[in-house]
């Protein structure tokens, strides 16, 4: 990586922080500080959304730009007693953090942390002591590596009051023999065991939704509107029809019709949590894109707005689904090469351009906001 480089993006996330801390301080919650618990939530959809209107040129592609390589270099906000600061981890086949992320869960296993029970997220004084081990010190992340460990059968849960407590199982112990490739490999086949399993609680235990489904997601779907569309096939409702006349025929459409239009958002949100968020952000096989550039202020009043996450998911309000996805370098290795890439309408160059005017703007703003 070199200096150049590193202070382009280093003035984005300038870009960033300034956001950030603006629109934070508008919130009117009760629960403020929890956003520092999934802070990287809230930095993930910035990283994967557009800069600018007229081009979906993310901060995520314009790393891929800047630092081109065989793997995925990532940025990483870390959280210090709501403080912050960045950090680059590089993600390939043979060293991958998310892998490395669970040796670290069974040795805090180990140490006797304790869990929520029906979020899997660490206990608060627990988050506090164990998080900055992880590579993401968010407790959606970490609550995910759990669910991730229980499906490769590396941690177990044991008898305990109130709280969950896990403890490693032999093959945990004994994690160190898979190479990282492998354990690789495995961890990307309970993701898609856990996301398929997920909406079948919705769906119903129909025949096609198993983890071959969501595998097929990754290796021929660039759009998420196709997800919509198979998932909403299972019960036989051609959720993009709905959606084009939606607002022509409303008085027309029958209870099923209004009830499935009513299930697209949160439907949302759990694509994003179990298929965009773990196969992009934590195992980096695909790069999610967000058309439209993110707004601070409404998605932090949104997350923690009082009684928004009320349900036993209670970071589901955080995660919403980009518009497309593309595979990256250690998802073409790992998966196919033959995927149609994402169409850019600008080059790389007209998109610097349209990045430096940006970063101008911004630079002016800052500086009659000192005057």
């Amino acid at each position: 990586m070199g200096k150049l480089e590193y202070e382009k993006f280093r003035q984005l996330n300038r870009f960033f922080a300034s956001g950030f801390e603006t629109a934070f301080e508008t919130v009117k919650s009760d629960n403020r500080s929890d956003i520092f618990r999934y802070f990287d939530n809230i930095y993930r959809v910035w990283y994967y959304s557009a800069l600018f209107q007229d081009g979906f040129a993310s901060p995520a592609i314009f790393a891929d730009m800047w630092f081109k390589s065989e793997g995925v270099n990532v940025c990483i906000p870390k959280i210090k007693d709501a403080d912050y600061s960045f950090e680059w981890q590089l993600y390939s086949a043979e060293h991958h953090p998310f892998i490395m992320d669970l040796f670290t869960l069974v040795d805090v296993c180990e140490e006797n942390a304790s869990f929520e029970r029906l979020s899997h997220e660490l206990v608060a004084g627990d988050f506090e002591k164990y998080a900055s081990r992880f590579t993401f010190t968010d407790n959606s992340y970490i609550a995910y590596l759990v669910e991730i460990g229980l499906e490769m059968s590396i941690i177990k849960s044991i008898p305990s009051i109130h709280i969950l407590k896990y403890r490693a199982t032999a093959k945990g112990l004994h994690l160190d023999q898979l190479d990282s490739a492998a354990a690789l490999e495995l961890a990307i086949e309970c993701a898609a065991k856990i996301c398929s399993r997920k909406f079948t609680t919705i769906f119903g235990n129909a025949p096609e939704l198993n983890k071959n489904m969501v595998m097929n997601w990754l290796k021929s779907f660039d759009m998420t509107d196709d997800i919509y569309a198979e998932l909403y096939d299972i019960v036989g409702v051609d959720i993009i029809s709905l959606w084009k006349n939606e607002h022509k025929n409303r008085d027309e459409l029958d209870e099923i019709d209004r009830a499935a239009l009513s299930s697209v958002y949160p439907i949302g949100r759990m694509i994003d949590r179990y298929f965009l968020t773990p196969y992009g952000r934590y195992l980096q096989l695909i790069q999610p894109i967000y058309y439209t550039p993110f707004n601070f202020a409404r998605e932090l009043e949104y997350a923690f707005r009082p009684g928004i996450r009320d349900d036993f998911d209670n970071t589901l309000a955080i995660f919403c689904p980009s518009s497309l996805y593309r595979l990256t370098p250690i998802g073409k290795s790992l998966l196919t090469s033959s995927k149609n890439e994402v169409p850019f309408a600008l080059s790389e160059t007209e998109l610097e351009d349209y990045l430096a005017k940006l970063m101008e703007r911004y630079k002016t703003a800052s500086i009659k906001k000192t005057r």
